[in-house]
């Protein structure tokens, strides 16, 4: 089976990718479609979710690189949002973890 050289990446990544590339070119239906959602949903700049992620990655070690990813796109407000990233992991953060992860977000709110 060959290995897995798949890379995550933030929709504000996605946003800016497809933003340089419209610049360039004229963006595919489904690049354009992407780019729209993207707009609609990136609170925050590259350089303000990888501050945030680098904070994840620091306080938080039950939190791997998918989670991470997760929680810097969707960035939950509440311990329901916090427990939904965790819904397919074998961990399910307690309440105070919850309010730390959403007190996090909050700085780069």
């Amino acid at each position: 089976m060959a290995e897995d050289d798949s890379e995550f990446v933030t929709l504000a990544e996605v946003k800016k990718l497809l933003e340089e590339e419209s610049e360039e070119r004229e963006l595919r239906y489904e690049q354009s479609l992407a780019l729209s959602h993207a707009e609609k949903f990136v609170e925050l700049s590259v350089e303000d979710i990888e501050e945030l992620m680098d904070e994840l990655r620091e306080n938080f070690d039950f939190m791997d690189e998918e989670l991470i990813y997760k929680t810097a796109d969707i960035l939950p407000d509440d311990e329901e949002g916090v427990r939904s990233i965790f819904q397919q992991d074998r961990y399910t953060p307690s309440t105070e973890e919850a309010e730390e992860i959403i007190n996090t977000i909050k700085k780069y709110k």
